[in-house]
């Protein structure tokens, strides 16, 4: 099975070098001079799996490249793990590597990118999917997987089972990334945004790791953050949990990740764009749909564009 990774950062990079370890054919679309690496030298991991990856094992693409017609409706699978920003450029390469019967789905954080995908290349080519796994670029070619998590695949709009991805599925059971199937997609698309939009901007305004925010005033600031959220979740139709089960999730989150500096906040203090638009903007855009005002989400998002 070919596979495509567009944006290679540190999701991306973690998920091309568990797959390097199966006998799947690997696409790598990366930018700078870590892609440079990815292709030079290859990939350095280190944290829950120690390996060095050559780099002949993968192809890469450089996005200051032009796109080789070599690989042109070539995957089976096309995975996104890209910032915001570069939706339109991703989803051109997505559309230039996909065969026309191949499955598409992100692991970036946030929502709104499945409809994207489904307007270029229709409900029945892409699924839901999220990870709890954790990574960070200590230095360009090394990837520290810092957190040991599971990538979790499921229907989008198309009802697919569990059955349609077996090949698929043990494919990546097989790289260590414990992949686990879900009859409903959309509601693990939720529950990975609701924590987002409670931890990130929180943890980046205050400049600390997550055990901070459970602070009893600050975790009363998070939940309320989330239960905004979980108000336009079931307004969408989304069965969630009751919001006891999801206020001890979150909970439960936070204690597990405690020394986590999360991505948001690295990205404040790195001066690079967060991802602010796809989680509290985007709760904000889809309460403003429904006629239903969403306070403080508003209010961190505004707090979170001033540090930028």
């Amino acid at each position: 099975m070919r596979i495509g990774i567009i944006g290679a950062g540190s999701i991306g990079s973690l998920v091309a070098g568990c797959l390097a370890s199966t006998e799947s054919d690997l696409i790598l679309y990366g930018r700078g001079l870590h892609a440079a690496e990815l292709m030079v030298n290859g990939l350095t991991l280190s944290g829950i799996k120690d390996d060095e990856i050559n780099g002949d094992r993968w192809e890469v693409i450089p996005s200051e490249h032009p796109l080789p017609s070599t690989v042109h409706s070539s995957c089976e699978v096309v995975i996104f793990t890209g910032k915001p920003s570069t939706d339109m450029e991703f989803l051109e390469v997505g559309r230039h590597l996909l065969k026309p019967d191949g499955i598409a789905f992100s692991l970036s954080n946030g929502m709104g990118f499945e409809e994207k995908m489904v307007h270029e290349f229709g409900a029945n080519r892409v699924l839901s999917a999220t990870t709890t796994h954790g990574a960070y670029r200590p230095t360009p070619g090394h990837v520290e997987w810092a957190g040991k998590g599971e990538l979790m695949l499921g229907s989008f709009m198309h009802p697919y089972s569990f059955e349609d991805f077996q090949q698929l599925l043990s494919i990546l059971n097989k790289s260590g990334l414990a992949p686990r199937w879900v009859d409903d997609g959309r509601v693990a698309l939720w529950n990975k945004m609701l924590l987002n939009i409670a931890i990130n901007p929180v943890a980046a305004v205050i400049g600390k790791e997550n055990s901070a925010l459970l602070e009893p005033i600050t975790f009363d600031s998070v939940v309320a953050l989330m239960l905004e959220g979980v108000k336009i979740a079931r307004m969408e139709g989304i069965q969630l949990e009751n919001d006891e089960h999801l206020v001890n999730r979150l909970r439960e989150v936070l204690v597990q990740t405690g020394s986590n500096y999360c991505s948001m906040l690295q990205d404040v203090r790195a001066g690079r764009p967060t991802e602010i638009e796809i989680l509290n903007a985007e709760i904000c855009r889809r309460g403003e749909r429904l006629g239903v005002p969403t306070p403080l989400n508003q209010l961190i998002t505004s707090l979170i564009r001033q540090l930028r």
